[in-house]
């Protein structure tokens, strides 16, 4: 079977990928709602069976356990059904407080679905003694507010990844949900939208990318051996496929993608060349490839002529503008995304942190692969190094400053590839090693360098621009848009006759209650953004509800907010725009309603921005993700300040009362200015309005971890390119280098030194933060129970009606003053009063106390307990103290809940593992240098003795080793040194003794090769001494015969006389650049007869040069030509093939016959000297032929069979950079 071209396979890859691109996407895309109803379903009976068994089980703990006991049942804690018992119509056993069940509300139903306050839970319900029993699991969330910690998601019980809704009746669009007896449970719509992360989206896209790829490796494959002949098709492809990038951008031929997150302009957006993040590496992908096709066909590029010397030149200042689009891109990467490349921070990076890096280091390493070979062809080129160095600096110079003054960029835009250039150019003239490990490093610095600093001022400008814009939106909260929506709200209530019920039916409502019900029933998600406010009063100006169930203001007191602090809107009627951010109000609306009675109520509704969140309690969690407040406000430290007075303070910067102290300003607007490592933003309003928002200054430290990350980075990354195309010669790992497993041994030492005291040093101040949080709990929560006992210690009981607003208002106090919300339940569980009570009346929590804590107080009766407890998925610490009156009655439980100090525990656990990250990142990028060089330094002397053993020969003199050092390797060379000794001497006994058993062998073998003609010689002269006859006629005739054959001998004597001198005497070579193509030539039209027949193979080039001696060379073929035709069978016409094949350093010549061969007791023998198998020639000549071969560092071998011929190898070096 034929083997598939690589240009065709790389077809078929493409293919496969792209296919694979579409059905992943497919699959995770496209939505088969019959398919996804059907395992819906087939899940759904999963839980059902799974609650079936759990409450089988439950009911038999129920019948046979006492209540107290069932309290203690460590699995109804751990389980995931939730259960909650009634004992005539009271709660008296729950294990979770996430669901708040009302007996006398469910009524009759013993197996449904039900929609409570945060969710939908599938409910049973049975009956066991005298008890009602309640076993329920989430199905699907939905809570009030939807942002991090609380997601309207399906549960962990379901796989799909849709967005799904349920309801209650039929429609075209849903199907029902049936339970295991058949009964319709509820109806599922399954929406076409999924829920799919970023992995799986990068996953197609990648898959795609490579099909793209495939396609382009294939056109360029198919295209190379056509480019090498026609110089059109050379230039045109790489502007060809440009072309097409662009007119796929512009005509937006990809549309596959454009809801991945890659594809969002939000994520990174530079231009309509490039569009957003997607599209920039499709374009690199493209721009790579035409930077590989310059590369290959530049490497075969002659540095000789005129015309290649100012190609040379044109693709350096090609090269300068190529670096100026990287360092467009490496900057668009930071200024024109939301990508967080604060490498200092490290959990603020992301999957797309990593992908915008290896764009970064693709780019450099095209840069590096093309400096890398220009600089070696202009090196070689005519170019005078001095004339070379000049252009450098003259090119250099006008590049950084057209880039400072003409484009008006950072200079080290311009410095970074000056400076690489330069460091390329001094590699390529001294003739260094551009692959040592040291030059690399060096490359790597200066990169990382280069980004560092452009990481730290753009990140720094992009910081500095998102503080201008949350100033600009601090400054003022005055908004058209807001009053407008007033004015349309307005109108709506006041024709709402839902709001005049609930305002005439106040007695039934408290305060909070009463606007919690307003909000519910007239204000829409748009005024999330603001914390809302209502204030009822009567014509006397009495408020009409209870005024510490207001807990708020009087109308004289607003009436004066709205006078002295307010102007009225131009928009909306009776709204008036608070001016001075007073108390920090935003907006005052005031209108006056008639109810039902005739009698008239004013009216004031007080709007707060939520811009800012408290920083009490969970000012997160009661807010949509989508609400109005700016994000990451808590990296900052806030003031507001109204005529110079200082109204509002936000963070943990201690700011002055008064503006004037801030009086340094940039300009008359804004400015940013740096006092004691602060760097403070003030921003003035002409009004007379400031707001100052400051963040600390970046430390050294800090700014030193962005270049240490960088050097990591790059470093890894060009370990990972230098593995995956070398790793046939890296693996297995046997030849490591001894400085190399010296650094690997330091640097491992280190790293996991460092590993090892991180992990202690985290979970040290892991403990020691939680015995500080615990501690710091216990004094707040005692701390409050005596001043509650201070309020309501002398209640004997506590009545729900009469005391629990109260109670709220109490703790509402308490939680300003403590920073922290702080609960208070009854001795049965349930909630009394809260300083939060959104968190209740929204429904994210229930009113009951965490069943675990109830327990503990209830049950264990514990003096204290502190626990995690969570809110969807946000968790927390939660502390719990018995409260007892004055007469030591136990009457309640108080709650401390320490989500504000949780969140700040989690900001410096971050803070300190991103700080010992940060140094360990450090520490490991100096360990590498200093392994490099305390490895260098090691095996210096060992370098020393590998270059002396190098140059050990026999026969001359040999420099002992200078190396004086008493240590191990002192030692070493001491004992090298004395072995050199006796090694010459040694060299030249055995020199003296092989001269002596040469010059003897040589001696039997000129006797014997004399003695062999001399003896029929004597003969032949003899018999003529006998048989001649003067006077016999023939005599002449007879002299002359005698005479001749006598000469024929001598003939032969000086002909192995002739031969033993040649090899004796081999000349010395001439080598020079000599090409055998045309010598070869030369050989088979000297020897090509009919009896011999003779073909020359040279596979791929017409030019081989090897540095050689021509007339040995030509000996050499020679002697293996006639050898080949002497070896073939009388009668038969020789066939002899020469071939060359091209090797890696080598050119391999074979020389083929078709001869006797060569037996197998004779090819030990062959170069042998004087050893022949002809009955004629002195065994000289293959003797010859190895030693000429040997002298030009080749190789000669041979394989032989006998009868059927024998081919004989040659092995050339190449000339260097063939």
């Amino acid at each position: 079977m034929k083997s598939i071209p690589n240009n065709l396979r790389w077809l078929i890859v493409a293919f496969l990928s792209i296919l694979l691109s579409w059905v992943s996407y497919t699959l995770f895309y496209h939505t088969d709602s019959t398919k996804e109803h059907a395992q819906f379903q087939k899940e759904f009976y999963d839980l059902e069976r799974k609650q079936l068994a759990f409450k089988t089980a439950l009911i038999e703990a129920v019948e046979n356990r006492p209540l107290e006991e069932i309290w203690k049942l460590e699995e109804l804690y751990e389980s995931e059904f939730l259960v909650h018992i009634f004992k005539s119509d009271s709660l008296v056993y729950w294990n979770s407080n996430h669901i708040n069940i009302n007996s006398t509300f469910v009524g009759n139903y013993t197996h449904f679905l039900g929609k409570f306050s945060n969710g939908y839970y599938l409910v049973d319900q049975f009956e066991a003694l005298d008890l009602k029993v309640f076993v329920s699991s989430k199905v699907k969330h939905t809570f009030f507010y939807e942002n991090d910690a609380l997601r309207n998601t399906i549960t962990k019980h379901f796989s799909t990844t849709n967005e799904v809704s349920i309801d209650w009746e039929k429609t075209p669009q849903n199907r029902p949900i049936l339970s295991k007896s058949g009964k319709t449970l509820f109806y599922l719509t399954i929406h076409n939208e999924k829920t799919i992360g970023a992995f799986q989206q990068l996953v197609i896209f990648s898959l795609y990318v490579f099909g793209i790829m495939g396609i382009i490796i294939f056109l360029t494959q198919l295209l190379l051996p056509i480019a090498k002949r026609n110089t059109i098709i050379l230039i045109l492809y790489p502007a060809i496929l440009l072309l097409i990038r662009y007119l796929s951008i512009y005509f937006g031929w990809i549309q596959l993608f454009k809801d991945f997150e890659l594809y969002d302009p939000i994520l990174y957006a530079n231009s309509s060349l490039i569009p957003n993040l997607g599209s920039l590496i499709i374009s690199l992908l493209f721009v790579f490839v035409s930077v590989w096709w310059i590369l290959h066909f530049f490497n075969h590029l002659k540095t000789k002529g005129k015309l290649n010397t100012i190609l040379l030149l044109g693709l350096y200042l090609g090269l300068l503008t190529y670096s100026l689009f990287i360092s467009y891109i490496f900057e668009s990467l930071i200024v024109n995304s939301s990508i967080s490349l604060v490498l200092d921070k490290v959990f603020s990076l992301s999957l797309y942190s990593i992908i915008a890096l290896i764009i970064i280091s693709c780019l450099f390493l095209s840069y590096y692969l093309i400096i890398r070979q220009l600089s070696l062809k202009l090196v070689q080129s005519a170019i005078p190094l001095n004339q070379l160095a000049i252009f450098w600096f003259v090119t250099g110079v006008l590049f950084i400053l057209l880039e400072v003054l003409f484009f008006k960029n950072n200079i080290f835009n311009a410095l970074w590839p000056v400076l690489l250039n330069a460091l390329f150019f001094y590699l390529s003239t001294k003739e260094k090693r551009l692959n040592a490990i040291k030059y690399h490093i060096a490359i790597v610095i200066v990169i990382a360098f280069y980004g560092a600093i452009i990481l730290f001022e753009s990140n720094e400008s992009n910081e500095h621009q998102k503080r201008e814009l949350y100033a600009n939106q601090l400054i003022t909260d005055q908004n058209p848009a807001m009053e407008i929506e007033y004015a349309a709200t307005i109108d709506k209530l006041i024709e709402n006759p839902e709001f005049y019920q609930l305002v005439s039916g106040k007695n039934y409502f408290t305060a909070p209650n009463l606007s919690l019900q307003i909000e519910d029933c007239c204000f829409g998600p748009y005024w999330e953004r603001y914390e809302i406010s209502f204030f009822f009063f009567q014509p006397d100006g009495t408020p009409l509800l209870d005024y510490i169930s207001n807990q708020s203001r009087t109308k004289e007191e607003i009436v004066h907010l709205i006078d002295v602090h307010a102007k009225p809107s131009s928009i909306a009627d009776d709204l008036h725009f608070v001016t001075d951010y007073y108390d920090q109000l935003s907006y005052i609306g005031r209108q006056q309603i008639t109810r039902s009675d005739s009698t008239q109520l004013d009216f004031f509704i007080l709007f707060k921005s939520k811009k800012i969140p408290e920083q009490i309690g969970f000012p997160r969690l009661l807010m949509n993700e989508k609400s109005y407040a700016l994000q990451n406000l808590e990296d900052y430290s806030i003031a507001r300040y109204s005529n110079n007075r200082l109204v509002m303070r936000f963070g943990s910067y201690n700011y002055p009362t008064s503006m004037e102290l801030f009086d340094e300003m940039t300009n008359e607007n804004s400015g940013f200015k740096t006092k004691n490592g602060i760097n403070h933003l003030i921003y003035h309003q002409e009004d007379g309005q400031s707001v100052v928002i400051s963040k600390p200054e970046k430390r050294f430290i800090e700014q030193l971890s962005t270049f240490s990350y960088l050097v990591l980075f790059f470093g890894l990354f060009a370990l990972l390119i230098l593995l995956f195309f070398n790793w046939r010669s890296i693996f297995p790992l046997k030849g490591l280098q001894l400085s190399l497993k010296v650094q690997i041994v330091l640097i491992g030492m280190v790293v996991g030194s460092f590993v090892i005291f991180a992990v202690i040093a985290i979970q040290n101040v892991t403990n020691q933060y939680h015995v500080y949080t615990h501690d710091n709990l216990k004094e707040k929560i005692y701390s409050i129970q005596k001043e509650i006992d201070n309020k309501i210690g002398d209640k004997e009981n506590l009545l729900k009606n009469q005391n629990s607003d109260y109670m709220n208002y109490v703790l509402k106090k308490f939680s300003n003053i403590f920073v922290t919300d702080v609960n208070f339940y009854t001795t049965d569980g349930k909630l009394f009063g809260t300083s939060q009570t959104k968190l209740y009346d929204k429904g994210i929590s229930t009113p009951q106390m965490n069943s675990r804590a109830f327990n503990a107080m209830k049950f264990d009766k514990r003096s204290e307990f502190i626990h995690l407890e969570e809110f969807g998925e946000l968790s927390f610490l939660s502390a719990y103290l018995p409260y007892k009156n004055h007469e030591r009655k136990l009457i309640g439980y108080i709650n401390l809940q320490h989500f504000s100090k949780q969140n700040s525990f989690e900001r410096q656990m971050n803070e300190f593992i991103v700080a010992i990250i940060n140094i360990a990142v450090l520490l490991l990028v100096l360990t590498v240098l200093l392994a490099i060089l305390v490895s260098g330094w090691i095996t210096v002397p060992l370098r020393l003795i590998q270059q002396s053993f190098s140059k050990v020969e026999l026969g001359v003199e040999n420099k002992p080793i200078a190396y004086h050092a008493d240590d191990e390797i002192g030692a070493l060379v001491k004992e090298y040194n004395n072995k050199l000794k006796e090694l010459e001497l040694k060299a030249m006994q055995l020199a003296q003794s092989e001269r002596e058993t040469a010059w003897r062998e040589m001696a039997k073998q000129v006797a014997h090769e004399i003695k062999n003609p001399l003896t029929p010689m004597k003969l032949s002269v003899q018999h003529f001494q006998r048989s001649f006859d003067v006077n016999d006629p023939n005599a002449k005739q007879k002299l002359q015969r005698i005479v001749d054959s006598l000469v024929d001998q001598i003939d032969g004597l000086t002909k192995i006389a002739n031969e033993f001198s040649n090899f004796a005497k081999m000349p010395k070579a001439n080598e020079e650049r000599l090409n055998l193509v045309p010598l070869l030539h030369n050989i088979v039209d000297l020897y090509s007869s009919k009896e011999v027949k003779i073909t020359l193979q040279i596979k791929g080039k017409k030019e081989i040069f090897v540095f050689a001696d021509k007339d040995l060379i030509l000996r050499v073929f020679n002697n293996l030509i006639k050898n080949a035709i002497q070896a073939t069978v009388e009668d038969d016409i020789a066939d002899i093939k020469i071939a060359i094949t091209d090797e890696e350093k080598y050119y391999i010549i074979s020389v083929e016959d078709n001869g006797v061969g060569i037996p197998d007791e004779t090819k030990k023998k062959m170069f042998s000297p004087n050893f022949t198998t002809k009955s004629t020639g002195s065994g000289l000549g293959l003797a010859m032929v190895k030693q000429i071969i040997t002298n030009h560092n080749g190789e000669i071998w041979f394989e032989s069979e006998a009868g059927k011929g024998t081919t004989f190898y040659l092995s050339i070096p190449k000339v260097e950079n063939e």
